[in-house]
Order: structure tokens, then C-alpha cells, then sequence
């Protein structure tokens, strides 16, 4: 437990609860109702006992009406406990977009228990202090106020906490009095504020660039009934055993697994090329002209995730300004990159670049190059392509 979780979350909803309530202004009428005079209401974060310590001690000359907020206990709201590995996701821009999104553990539902009392002379103040907040709290008031900045949001991502009435008013009104003591009417009651409590913003220790989902065939046909659990159970080609599928049998797939999967890594499938007009696909080697602009289309996978395009030659001297490509998932390789004026990521499966006649010069043989922080990949993946600049 050396990890440090502090986030003010306590401390800010208590002060957005007080501010809530302490602008009760109340006032003082003559006999036919009218206003003669208005007094704010002191709101203050103390136990109730304090408050009427200090009342007591006239040093303090803490003046009624008076309205005392305290903190009683903390625990977790088992009703809004969720599954403790599912991560919470918001957009770390305010548009929605699941690539730039921050991740954080669940943090930890919890009620915070506040007690209110209203300690007053006069029992039309206390009307007046009751009147100014129940009428609102039917059923409940919101409070808004956002996660907290360390969590990788560049824009307030706001949550809001119900604030719940208990919906009792407990008067005590003294019956027993001295002629040095003074009449005082205490009114107590509570509130439950649904707030949470969020862990330790970690670093990241990995990302996960490649994900095989395992899709499982089940014989649906030979369903098995088991008298014990009176039901029936349907058992996977897995659980039957080979020797299930070891016969030739129409009705039966030969293959009971597939698998699918999802991978952050680049990937050409397809090139096309044209000076003008139409696109033609490119396979195996092209010759193209630097005198000339040269069009291309590339089709793939996984091309906008934060990609760079870049052209891989084979001489030294092809272009200038080489750098090294590094990858979580793929070896270190080194290209030239491109401007981005010369290309554009149209969709993830879709890039086009265009070179004009002052990009290209000299000889030689190149390919496109694409990457991003999973991997990268080449056009020479797209039926060998290798372009030849003449």
C-alpha cells in the first residue's frame, strides 16, 4: 500500500456540498409580515458539539443562527461496485475517439455521510433555513465536478454525485431553562453524498498491439442431456475429442477453430499507380519516371492509427535524411521520411501520396513504408511491388 492515491476527492465534494447550502439568507418581519432586515445564515464544517462549546464560551461570540456541517463516516456503496478489472475509459479529446482515449482503474464507490444541525433562537429562523433547502433535495440535488487531471483528459470530464435527504428533521427544543441561560432550538438531520475515490494513476507498463480471438464450434446436433443437472449441455469438438472429426462426415466441420485476429500493425494489401487518369495495380516491379508526377494509392490495414509514411530504398544516396523506424512488435528498420504534404491518410484502410517532379531524382528501387508505435509495413507486402525509379 506505498502507492499514493490523493486526489482532493473528499475534500472537493464537502466543499461543493457546504457551498450548496450557505447562501440561506433569512430575515426578520414585523407584525405584518414584512422584511424588515436580512441576516445570512453562518455555515460552518465543525461536529455540532463544538459549535455549542464555542457558543458557551463567549470569547468565540459565535452568533445565531448557525448551521453546523460535519463529516460522520465513509463506506463503500455496494451498489455501484462493478467488476473490479474492467477499466474505466474517457476521450482524452473531447471528441469521441476511441484511439485517444485515457484508461483508469475503477475507482471506489463510496457515501459520505454528512450530519446538519440548525441552531437558532428563534423558531421562524428555523423555518425559514428548513424552507431554503427541502423543497430542493426532493429527491435529491447534484453535485458536478470532474476527474481528476493526473487521470490524462485535456478537457474537464465531469461526473455527478447525488446528494441524498434523509428526509427527517429531529427538533430539540429545551424545556428546562435558568433565567442565565439562553433559548436556543437545535434541528438535526442528514445527508449521503454518492462520491468516489480513485486509485493511483500508474504509468503504462505495456500496450497490447495484437489481439487472437479463438471462435470455437459446437456440435448444436448431438446436444448431451445430464438426468444429475436435468439439462442439457453442449459439449465443443475440443471436449469431444479428434477422433469425433477423424471420419469424413458432411455434417461435420473438419475445422472447429478459427481464428481472428485484431493487430495494431500496419499492413499493404494493395498498390495502384498512375501519372494521370486511371489507377493501375502495380505487381512485381514498375518502372516510373522522376520527370514526370507519379500517383499512388495504397489499400491496407491499420493505416491511420497514428501512422507516418515513409519511402525505403536500396542506395544511400537514393534520398537523404534516413532515420531509423523503431517498433514495439517489429525489428528497427531505416527510411526516408515523407512530408506530410506529400500524403494523405484517408481512412485506416486507405493512403495516397502523391509525388511531384521535384520529389524524385536519381535512380534506383524503392518501396513505401508505413508505420506507427505497434510496427510498420511495406508495399512490397502488396504482390512484391517494387517500384523503379528511371
Amino acid at each position: 500500500m506505498k502507492n499514493r492515491a490523493f486526489h482532493f476527492e473528499i475534500k472537493n465534494l464537502l466543499t461543493q456540498f457546504v457551498a450548496a447550502f450557505d447562501d440561506t439568507v433569512i430575515s426578520r418581519f414585523d407584525k405584518n409580515r414584512n422584511a424588515k432586515s436580512n441576516i445570512d445564515v453562518r455555515y460552518v464544517f465543525a461536529p455540532k458539539q463544538r459549535v455549542m462549546y464555542d457558543i458557551v464560551n463567549k470569547a468565540q461570540n459565535l452568533t445565531l443562527p448557525v448551521v453546523a456541517i460535519n463529516l460522520d463516516s465513509i463506506s463503500r456503496d455496494e451498489s455501484r461496485v462493478f467488476n473490479k478489472l474492467s477499466p474505466s475509459l474517457i476521450p482524452a479529446q473531447e471528441k469521441e475517439d476511441p484511439r485517444t482515449s485515457s484508461k483508469f482503474l475503477m475507482p471506489v464507490p463510496v457515501n459520505l455521510e454528512i450530519s446538519m444541525s440548525i441552531l437558532a433562537r428563534y423558531m421562524q429562523d428555523v423555518d425559514q433555513i428548513v424552507s431554503n433547502f427541502v423543497p430542493y433535495n426532493n429527491p435529491y440535488i447534484i453535485l458536478s465536478w470532474k476527474v481528476p487531471s493526473d487521470f490524462g483528459t485535456e478537457y474537464d470530464q465531469e461526473i455527478r454525485s447525488e446528494v441524498l435527504w434523509n428526509g427527517n428533521l429531529s427538533y430539540s427544543t429545551p424545556t428546562d431553562t435558568s433565567y442565565s441561560e439562553k433559548f436556543r432550538i437545535t434541528v438535526d438531520t442528514s445527508f449521503t453524498i454518492k462520491g468516489w475515490l480513485f486509485p493511483e494513476e500508474k504509468s503504462n507498463v505495456g500496450n497490447i498491439y495484437k489481439i487472437d480471438n479463438n471462435f470455437i464450434a459446437v456440435d448444436l446436433q448431438n446436444r448431451i442431456y445430464s438426468p444429475l443437472e436435468d439439462q442439457i449441455s453442449v459439449e465443443s469438438y475440443t471436449d469431444q475429442g479428434y477422433a469425433a472429426l477423424s471420419t469424413f462426415d458432411a455434417n461435420v466441420p473438419t475445422n472447429y477453430t478459427e481464428t481472428i485476429t485484431v493487430s495494431g500493425i500496419p499492413e499493404f494489401t494493395n498498390i495502384f499507380y498512375t501519372t494521370s487518369g486511371l489507377f493501375e495495380q502495380l505487381r512485381n516491379e514498375t518502372n516510373v519516371l522522376s520527370s514526370q508526377p507519379n500517383n499512388f494509392l495504397l489499400y491496407g490495414t491499420a493505416l491511420d492509427y497514428s501512422n507516418v509514411v515513409y519511402i525505403s530504398a536500396n542506395k544511400l544516396n537514393f534520398f537523404t535524411d534516413y532515420q531509423e523506424i523503431t517498433s514495439a512488435k517489429l525489428d528497427t528498420i531505416s527510411a526516408y521520411r515523407l512530408d506530410d504534404s506529400l500524403y494523405n491518410i484517408a481512412t485506416e484502410n486507405l493512403v495516397s501520396i502523391s509525388l511531384p517532379t521535384s520529389t524524385l531524382s536519381g535512380t534506383g528501387k524503392f518501396t513505401f513504408v508505413t508505420a506507427n508505435e505497434a510496427g510498420w509495413a511495406s508495399s512490397y507486402q502488396a504482390a512484391s511491388s517494387i517500384i523503379n525509379l528511371a
